[in-house]
């Protein structure tokens, strides 16, 4: 978003649509993180869910997986680009574990270009259901993006130089990028196209996992409340209290997540408009 614009976060309504986009590695090395991708993905799902049923806040959801290819999984229908969360059926533990089972190479930049443009795909599919209306007062609809690997590039048909091109491209589209990552150095995130501020590294354990994405899952709900209107990694590195073991699911007192954010949106008219400089990306 322009500075203007954050300037203002505290003033900002919930976005009409907050579209998130995830892409997660599950290349055969990821079997070091255990359960944690399993458990903390259903969490992510179950606690925005739970924020778009409370403020009936249309926040839409898309999910592929990489390793040496690129696979849609949520929405299981190719057909479809995302889901409501509204009234999307969570799958069950059983199910992520078989969707994330790991297994094969990393198509890193294959998967995140592809990312991308799905993301994009899924923001003009919902531009054009708006009314005309509605489109002409520049409703806020927010572009989060979560890229998250364990390792290297190994098999691309991309290069590293294709894929920050496209990472630079979805930037000045307003999308708001955060790529979470382990074993490949420090600074590949800033020779990949993100700022330091968009990427944030994690320890491949049951623990360093589990408390990266639960971190990941409050700075998404942020982001669809209109709590805030970038994302900023240093967000993800506070204390959190690890898991007791590395089979049992995280322990959730750290935070108070279980009840769904109160969003200000109940407090502005039913399309959750944004002030009117806000422009169409």
């Amino acid at each position: 978003m322009s500075s203007s614009t954050s300037s203002s976060r505290s003033h900002q309504p919930a976005p009409l649509v907050a579209i998130n986009s995830l892409i997660f590695d599950v290349s055969g090395s990821t079997h070091s993180m255990g359960d944690a991708p399993m458990e903390q993905i259903h969490e992510l799902m179950t606690k925005l869910k739970e924020d778009a049923i409370a403020n009936n806040t249309n926040i839409r959801l898309s999910l592929h997986t990489f390793n040496g290819s690129v696979r849609q999984v949520i929405p299981s229908d190719p057909s479809q680009l995302s889901v409501d969360l509204r009234t999307f059926t969570i799958p069950s533990l059983s199910d992520i574990r078989n969707i994330l089972r790991p297994g094969g190479s990393t198509a890193l930049y294959d998967a995140g270009i592809i990312g991308f443009d799905h993301l994009e795909k899924i923001y003009e599919e919902e531009w054009n259901k708006l009314p005309r209306d509605v489109r002409s007062l520049n409703p806020s609809i927010t572009k989060c993006y979560v890229l998250s690997t364990d390792g290297m590039d190994n098999l691309s048909k991309h290069s590293m130089s294709d894929f920050k091109k496209r990472t630079l491209i979805a930037k000045e589209n307003d999308v708001q990028p955060l790529f979470l990552f382990a074993n490949i150095g420090s600074d590949m995130g800033e020779k990949m196209g993100f700022k330091k501020s968009n990427a944030a590294q994690f320890i491949p354990t049951y623990s360093g996992v589990t408390n990266m994405l639960r971190a990941t899952t409050e700075c998404l709900r942020q982001m669809s409340s209109g709590q805030t209107q970038t994302i900023d990694s240093q967000t993800l590195t506070q204390d959190m209290s690890p898991p007791t073991s590395p089979r049992s699911p995280p322990n959730l007192r750290t935070r108070p997540t279980s009840t769904p954010l109160n969003l200000r949106a109940q407090a502005h008219n039913k399309y959750g408009l944004s002030p009117p400089q806000l422009r169409r990306y």
